[in-house]
């Protein structure tokens, strides 16, 4: 089993040219109280050839129930080792770390992809303003592409907060050369991920 977990957050290739190679659906709920992030519900729903070769090996194990735990320790383990594939600033523009505790993680398959869930915790909680903090997911060397399909995709239960996805200002000539990138290639740039990565921004309005 490890080995289909490897493969995939090692980023599944679809084995053709041009990054990225794989693709994770993006769902976010902001977790508050009292106008203060505490931390966050993220759902990735993985790609259908990702799906696919995860969704066999669990229906051909000979224990489909251990199979499936065994896979989601393995996905949780590989999400904390690279921080969730997360990143926040606060309103200093200052990275905010996220606990090695997450909670409520598990992952369903519906319309044969998997959908993988869990709540993950600010290190320090932060009080919200009318100055937004900005979460940002990526994989660094966008081999992985992470992205929210909709302003849906991403919630918050306030109704003096707003939450909103701003999307990337990419520039013609490092979407060339992303586009360039063999799947067996590495970007030199590490940060080719985050250039690419949508941004959600947080905010609420002062209480009175």
């Amino acid at each position: 089993m490890k080995y289909f977990v490897t493969l995939f957050f090692s980023f599944f290739s679809i084995g053709v040219f041009a990054h990225p190679h794989a693709f994770v659906d993006l769902k976010t709920q902001a977790l508050i109280e009292n106008q203060t992030l505490k931390g966050f519900r993220m759902s990735w729903t993985l790609d259908e050839i990702a799906s696919s070769t995860l969704i066999y090996e669990m229906q051909s194990s000979a224990d489909p129930v251990k199979a499936k735990q065994d896979l989601t320790k393995e996905m949780i383990d590989t999400a904390k080792q690279d921080h969730y594939f997360s990143y926040l600033y606060n309103q200093k523009n200052n990275l905010i770390p996220f606990t090695e505790t997450p909670s409520d993680y598990g992952f369903v398959v519906e319309n044969n992809r998997i959908i993988f869930s869990m709540n993950v915790y600010l290190s320090v909680p932060q009080k919200l303003s009318i100055v937004p903090i900005t979460l940002m997911s990526y994989e660094p060397t966008y081999y992985m592409a992470m992205e929210y399909n909709d302003q849906s995709d991403v919630s918050i239960d306030d109704k003096k907060c707003e939450i909103k996805v701003v999307q990337p200002k990419v520039d013609d000539t490092l979407k060339l050369y992303a586009s360039s990138l063999d799947k067996d290639q590495t970007p030199e740039d590490q940060s080719l991920g985050r250039a690419f990565a949508q941004k959600v921004e947080m905010k609420c309005k002062n209480q009175n």
